[in-house]
């Protein structure tokens, strides 16, 4: 079971991903909307991974934002987003995620991408 963080601006995209989630047996420790509520929930929560959508409500991107949580927390990241321009994409590869989900994409899409992330092998130690 993975601990995972749902960081998505859109409250529907947020509930069916955490039911997917649920469903799949991985822990959903919390949901935010914006970067201030992500941090905070990701001291709390301690997740293994969080699921970023780049765009997000408030100042900050989701680009921003994975950079700042991984530095105070190491967590990993995959992003999940309709934005996945070239430009976009380069922005977010300097924030060195795990995963880049493009949206729309399927339950199953979603579900390889955390399995492909919570790999041990894949972690350097």
């Amino acid at each position: 079971m993975v601990k995972i963080l749902i960081v998505e601006d859109e409250p529907i995209v947020a509930e069916a991903v955490s039911q997917l989630l649920d469903y799949a047996g991985h822990q959903v420790v919390g949901v935010a909307q914006d970067e201030a509520s992500a941090l905070k929930q990701a001291a709390v929560g301690h997740p293994d991974l969080v699921l970023m959508d780049v765009r997000l409500a408030g100042q900050s991107d989701g680009i921003e934002t994975a950079r700042k949580m991984k530095a105070e927390r190491s967590v990993d990241v995959v992003f999940m987003t309709a934005h996945h321009d070239p430009k976009t994409r380069a922005r977010a590869a300097a924030a060195a995620p795990v995963g880049f989900v493009p949206k729309p994409f399927s339950c199953e899409e979603l579900l390889r991408a955390v399995s492909a992330a919570a790999l041990p092998a894949r972690k350097v130690y």
